[in-house]
């Protein structure tokens, strides 16, 4: 029997690859597995293009009910595909601190993310650098401006802004926030956090990837949800972390906002895709003490669409705000 290597895909117009992966430091990701960026490079005008590609099995990203790919995956791949742009074109070193203080995405339309079932989703990424402000030799800002597209189709546009400090400003940061915050309660293991909703409520069909648990709260017009932290989650906690990471509380947003529109009748079903996301950071996430995520009653946008207005809440202050726009996946 003689076996035949796959046929490497066609390189886009771009002269990027599919071949393999960027380095893990690069995506700020600990496993190869977790890395979706493929290539990347710079064009004379200064724009970054990057080869994304999505597994077709992934605990998290797989782990739906309908033949249609996350559109929060490809959200994760362009979330990567900053950090590559930064470090591989811009200058900035590996390890220099930074947070993705403003992140923001539009899906025009659901076709591109449709599952062949046969190959995994394959898209470019082109970032325009926006305003850069200085301070000393290091960017204390950044923004960047993404079209994702898909054969040729844009699937995604978004928006986002870095924030950069050195690494004893960063450091100096977090020792003054956590000295003002009451002091962490010790139990932090799996079995100490609260019991997540089910599968079916959220969306999902994996416990493991639920991260929402229900409060009893509820005011302002709105529901809480408690955060489910499990720091044995191999995607969400792919490595160590001093605070409780973005990817984590967007999902919670994601989630929270999908319950809230189903309970209120908005939703046919919880499993509905996101079309649109904005989320602005003001503050950190703690572990070991409560983490809560509200969510508004849902605005009717016509056409089956809903949008969800969602906020990050500790030590009785709200850390982060955004909003999910939501909309039934298409039934082909």
């Amino acid at each position: 029997m003689t076996a035949h290597p796959p046929e490497a895909p066609a390189r886009p117009a771009q002269g990027l690859s599919f071949e393999q992966s960027v380095p893990c430091s690069l995506a700020h990701r600990r496993a190869i597995g977790e890395v979706f960026v493929a290539d990347s490079l710079q064009d004379e005008d200064g724009d970054i293009h990057l080869a994304l590609q999505l597994p077709r099995a992934h605990t998290l990203w797989f782990d739906r009910a309908v033949a249609r790919h996350d559109t929060f995956s490809v959200a994760e791949a362009a979330r990567q595909g900053s950090f590559v742009a930064i470090h591989r074109h811009l200058g900035v070193p590996v390890g220099l601190p930074f947070t993705l203080q403003r992140f923001a995405f539009r899906v025009p339309d659901l076709a591109p993310y449709a599952d062949d079932g046969a190959s995994p989703l394959e898209g470019v990424l082109r970032y325009r650098v926006g305003d850069r402000k200085k301070r000393g030799a290091d960017f204390s800002e950044l923004s960047l401006e993404g079209e994702v597209t898909v054969d040729g189709a844009t699937a995604m546009t978004l928006t986002a802004d870095v924030v950069f400090m050195p690494a004893e400003d960063y450091e100096a940061l977090r020792a003054f926030q956590l000295s003002r915050k009451p002091a962490a309660r010790t139990a932090t293991a799996p079995a100490d956090a609260p019991a997540p909703l089910e599968p079916s409520e959220v969306g999902r069909l994996d416990r493991r990837n639920v991260v929402i648990a229900d409060t009893g709260a509820s005011g302002d017009g709105g529901t809480r949800f408690a955060y489910a932290v499990d720091r044995t989650h191999p995607s969400f906690f792919d490595h160590d972390y001093d605070h409780v990471p973005g990817p984590f509380i967007v999902e919670g947003f994601r989630q929270a906002a999908a319950v809230a529109a189903h309970r209120a009748g908005a939703l046919a079903s919880p499993a509905a895709a996101v079309v649109a996301c904005s989320t602005h950071f003001t503050g950190f996430g703690e572990f070991g003490s409560d983490l809560e995520c509200s969510a508004s009653e849902p605005e009717d946008l016509g056409a089956g669409r809903v949008a969800v207005d969602v906020g990050l809440h500790q030590f009785g202050k709200r850390l982060a705000e955004g909003r999910i726009e939501l909309a039934p996946h298409p039934e082909r």
